[in-house]
């Protein structure tokens, strides 16, 4: 009886440790984007839509400036590498923004009389995430993701984000960046809850040791947020956006954030071409 107990015990032992290798084991990260795919939509669901639109409203909330506010609204256009984000905002010093990319060339607009904002100088120094669609994520239909080739992945691992666990995905341009870019993905249902963006500039160089002692480096982070997943003709999702903007470094903490409400969505629209085209810089 003793032995029959014990080699029960023996087999109940290694399927537990078999289970554990294969639920616990760690995914990929070209697993994880795969599964992403799927959590969007079908194969058919997805190469059915051509062109996609995203509407709502928008919210701008200057935290480092006393939590002052502008209002407006949004508008997102894609179609294959094309995209158009533009924000009209009801506020006499920040008029709006538009980045755009046309398959070839990017444009960041002026936020106000020939002034770019905190995002749009962002955007400018780092025009590649524009280009090849990460701002924005899903709600692009030009999605980074969406395109095989576009970018270098790493990683696969996991964290918590506001307590629960996600998957960290690195994302790199190819040829090199200095920006790093981490992509999350809802561990249950493989969503794209958060974008980082991270990039440390380094101190100013002053004309003798003692000046140079006094500079310091200049850290930025944008992140986005998705959330509130809807179904949109086959396709899941987010219809909360956020972006969050910090700076902080020699010349103090600069930190803004936007909250986007998209309300109305359309695909396979009629679409001007022009509206991916930018004046010069």
């Amino acid at each position: 009886m003793k032995n029959v107990v014990a080699g029960l015990a023996v087999i109940l032992a290694l399927v537990a440790a078999a289970a554990t290798h294969t639920f616990g084991q760690k995914l990929k990260a070209e697993e994880i984007v795969a599964k992403h795919l799927d959590s969007i939509g079908t194969a058919e669901a997805r190469a059915a839509i051509k062109n996609r639109m995203a509407v709502g409203t928008v919210t701008v909330t200057f935290v480092s400036q006393k939590n002052q506010k502008a209002e407006g609204r949004v508008v997102m256009v894609s179609t294959d590498a094309k995209n158009f984000f533009g924000m009209q905002l009801n506020s006499s010093d920040y008029a709006g923004e538009k980045f755009t990319f046309d398959g070839k060339k990017s444009f960041v607009g002026f936020a106000n009389n020939g002034i770019r904002s905190v995002l749009g100088n962002f955007i400018l120094s780092n025009d590649w995430i524009v280009e090849e669609s990460l701002l924005g994520g899903t709600l692009a239909h030009s999605w980074a993701l969406m395109a095989s080739g576009k970018g270098k992945l790493s990683g696969g691992g996991t964290k918590k984000i506001d307590g629960k666990e996600v998957y960290a995905v690195g994302y790199s341009r190819k040829g090199g960046s200095d920006i790093d870019v981490t992509l999350y993905f809802d561990k249950e249902t493989f969503r794209h809850v958060r974008t980082e963006y991270k990039r440390t500039s380094s101190a100013v160089i002053g004309t003798n040791p003692n000046q140079s002692s006094g500079f310091s480096e200049t850290r930025y982070k944008l992140a986005e947020d998705f959330g509130n997943f809807k179904s949109v003709n086959g396709l899941t999702l987010p219809h909360s956006y956020k972006v969050h903007y910090l700076a902080s470094g020699q010349r103090g903490t600069s930190e803004v954030e936007w909250n986007f409400d998209l309300s109305e969505f359309a695909v396979n629209q009629n679409l001007d071409e022009s509206t991916f085209v930018g004046e010069a810089r």
